[in-house]
C-alpha cells in the first residue's frame, strides 16, 4: 500500500505537469499580446492607407500648381500681345484666350482649396494615428514583459514539479513504474486515484459495497484497480 501511495503521489506530478503544459498554452498573458499585436498591426495598416492617400492629394496640389503657372505664364503672354494688336476681330480671340485661362486657373484654385483641407485633414489622422501606434508600442511592451514573466513561473513550478517526480520515483520499485507508466500511456483521466468515500477520482464513478469490500480484501500481491475505469486504486 505504500508503494502505491508513492505511485499516486507521482500521478499527481505527471497530472501536474499537464495541467502546466495546458496552462503554458492558454495563457492569458498570451492572448493580450495578440490583441495588442493586432490592435497595432490595424493601426499600421491603416496609417499606410493615410499617407499613401496624402501622397496622393500632394501630388494632386502639385499639378494644379504647376497647371496654374501655366496659365499664368499664357495670361501674361495673351496680355502682352494685346497691347501691340490693332485689329478688333484678333483682340477679340486674346481677350476670349484670356477668359479662358483665367476660368481654368480659378477652377484651380477653387479644387486646391479642396484638396488643401483633404491633404490637411490626412496629416491630423496621420499624427492621430502616429500618437496611438507609440501609445500601442507601450502597451504591447508591457504584454511582452507580462508573458515573459508568466512563462517564467510556469518553467520555474515546471522544473519544481520535475524535481520532485524524481525523487519520488526513486522511492517507486522500476516495476511498479513500468506498470504504471504502460497504463497511463493507454488513458486520457489518471492511471492511480484514491477513494473518496465510494467515488473513485479518476472516473468519478462510484463503487457499490460489493465491489469496495472486493477491494479491501484485494491480496498484498495484486494491485487494486477501479471496476469501472481500471484505474490503480488506493483503497
Amino acid at each position: 500500500m505504500a508503494s502505491l501511495k508513492q505511485l499516486l503521489e507521482l500521478q499527481r506530478c505527471d497530472t501536474a505537469l499537464l495541467q502546466l503544459k495546458h496552462h503554458l498554452a492558454t495563457l492569458s498573458e498570451r492572448t493580450n499580446l495578440t490583441a495588442a499585436t493586432t490592435v497595432q498591426n490595424s493601426f499600421n495598416k491603416e496609417l499606410v492607407a493615410v499617407r499613401a492617400q496624402l501622397k496622393v492629394a500632394q501630388h494632386d496640389i502639385e499639378l494644379i500648381e504647376i497647371d496654374n503657372k501655366k496659365c499664368e505664364a499664357s495670361i501674361a503672354k495673351y496680355a502682352q500681345q494685346l497691347k501691340t494688336i490693332i485689329a478688333p476681330r484678333e483682340a477679340e480671340a486674346l481677350q476670349h484666350e484670356i477668359t479662358m485661362a483665367t476660368a481654368v486657373r480659378s477652377a484651380n484654385d477653387d479644387r486646391e482649396l479642396a484638396l488643401l483641407e483633404v491633404a490637411e485633414q490626412f496629416d491630423r489622422q496621420q499624427i492621430e494615428l502616429s500618437n496611438q501606434i507609440i501609445k500601442q508600442n507601450e502597451v504591447i511592451e508591457q504584454a511582452t514583459r507580462a508573458l515573459a514573466l508568466a512563462i517564467e513561473q510556469c518553467e520555474q513550478s515546471k522544473l519544481e514539479v520535475e524535481a520532485k517526480r524524481i525523487t519520488v520515483s526513486a522511492m517507486i520499485a522500476p516495476e511498479l513504474i513500468k506498470l504504471y507508466d504502460l497504463k497511463k500511456n493507454k488513458r486520457t483521466t489518471p492511471a492511480v486515484a484514491d477513494l473518496h468515500r465510494a467515488t473513485c477520482q479518476s472516473c468519478h464513478l462510484d463503487l457499490s459495497t460489493v465491489e469496495l469490500s472486493a477491494l479491501k480484501k484485494c491480496p498484498d500481491d495484486v494491485i487494486p484497480e477501479c471496476p469501472n475505469c481500471d484505474c490503480y486504486l488506493v483503497v
